[in-house]
């Protein structure tokens, strides 16, 4: 590793209040090693140093370290597909994220609802795509409602490397009592929390992407020891208890898969790690188009952050970047996170299917949300219901406030009986203002306010 690769100069001030500029470079339990600015290393005893200094040394980490020094620069994007994450744009109608897949062999677009407990399929879709749905004798609920629903054997659901095989999935007639303008015209269904779940799904709003993890499907297209890499790193260490998150998915022209990690490369030709430790030239015209022009791109950056900063999770990357991190309640497939409404404490459910943000009628205005009459409609499975406009004076989780944002109100608790222990959906509209990212692995949420 460069010797300046972790270098922050600071003024450290000892129990004698002497003060010194000098960078941290290393630390065990009793000592810290200082990089002076003549470029002399001090081992100084921790004792030795201010209170202040202790506690610093204590949450510093040397991948933290050269993580800000060396790869700030590298996108969201960058840093997942690095562990071998596949990526998706998001294509957005409304707020609502869509993807493109595999239905049955047919293409098949999806809605990505995290507020959808299981997955489901529009009829029409269903029967598009050659697959039987069985009697209508289930029921399945949503804001406006609920809905019959009937049982399909699907043989395969495929996300471009992900695949789902045998699944019985739910579907239903979402067009129900819509009209024309709510109605979901090409739209196959809802892609669900259950299958999120299992993918250890990552949504990042800013860069308009979605991030799966194909070797937890059914079965991988990536076969054999490239799901289960026995990689030790560059300095022998573990990288990550899941090493096959250290090694890049490529995809060749002739549709074959491999992992591994760029080592070096010319214009033609790349030399790769592969994760059994074996190393082998590539050339460049043999990879897909998005491989080409991962490999044009590739840099030290990425190359420093795969060799040295691999144990980093997700959670530690995006705090480097100023996220506010918030650990959500996993209720069933929903999740759920706690805040504050007009400074009552509440909780949200977090559903990316809402286009905008939603209150339930009677938790409005439990939070002192004065709602309108009810005159304005809001549609869903099962149709529509009406509600009524009214102002969120303020809105916060952790640091995170919005103020004074407009938005509806309507009996959510009608269909079910009782009163709801949440104020309502944290919808699409403030994930994108708030650039928020969605781990299902370390159960996060992450929001940015500029």
């Amino acid at each position: 590793m460069a010797q300046d690769a972790t270098q922050a100069l600071r003024v450290f001030k000892g129990s004698n209040g002497k003060e010194i500029k000098a960078a941290l470079i290393d630390k065990d339990d009793t000592n810290a090693t200082l990089l002076l600015e003549n470029k002399r290393r001090a081992i100084v005893p921790l004792t030795n140093l201010s209170a202040e200094d202790q506690q610093y040394i204590k949450e510093w980490s040397k991948e933290k370290a050269l993580f800000l020094q060396k790869c700030l620069g590298l996108s969201v994007r960058q840093l997942l597909e690095l562990r071998g994450y596949e990526s998706f744009p998001m294509t957005l109608q409304g707020n609502s994220i869509i993807v493109t897949s595999k239905l049955n062999n047919k293409d098949a677009k999806f809605i990505v609802d995290t507020g959808a407990g299981t997955s489901l399929l529009h009829t029409k879709t269903a029967e598009k795509c050659d697959l039987v749905v069985g009697p209508m004798t289930e029921i399945v609920s949503g804001v406006a409602g609920d809905v019959p629903a009937g049982w399909v054997d699907v043989p395969t659901l495929s996300l471009g490397e992900s695949l789902f095989k045998n699944r019985k999935i739910l579907a239903t007639d979402m067009d129900k009592d819509k009209p024309d303008g709510a109605k979901s015209n090409d739209t196959a269904g809802l892609f669900g929390a259950d299958l999120l779940a299992q993918l250890d799904t990552v949504i990042s709003y800013k860069e308009n992407r979605i991030f799966f993890r194909p070797d937890k499907s059914d079965r991988t297209q990536v076969e054999g020891d490239a799901a289960k890499s026995a990689d030790l790193g560059v300095e022998g260490e573990v990288k990550n208890k899941d090493e096959t998150l250290n090694f890049r998915i490529f995809k060749t022209r002739d549709g074959k898969s491999f992992r591994a990690n760029i080592i070096s490369k010319t214009p033609t030709v790349l030399t790769v790690k592969l994760n059994d430790g074996k190393t082998q030239q590539v050339p460049v015209a043999n990879l897909s188009d998005e491989d080409q022009k991962y490999a044009d791109t590739w840099t030290e950056a990425g190359d420093i952050f795969l060799r040295y900063c691999g144990a980093l999770t997700i959670e530690e990357l995006l705090n480097l970047r100023k996220y506010n991190a918030f650990l959500y309640e996993r209720r069933g497939n929903h999740i759920f996170v706690d805040g504050t409404l007009n400074d009552a404490a509440v909780t949200w459910m977090i559903d990316t299917g809402a286009n905008t943000s939603l209150l339930d009628l009677k938790q409005a205005n439990k939070s002192g949300c004065e709602v309108g009459p009810m005159e304005h409609l809001v549609y869903g499975i099962g149709g529509s219901a009406p509600a009524g406009e009214t102002v969120m004076k303020k809105i916060t989780l952790g640091k995170v406030q919005l103020t004074n944002r407009r938005t509806l109100a309507t009996d959510m608790s009608a269909r079910s009986g009782r009163d709801l222990d949440y104020v309502g959906l944290f919808g699409a509209d403030f994930m994108r203002e708030l650039d928020a990212v969605i781990t299902y692995s370390e159960k996060k949420i992450f929001l940015y306010q500029r």
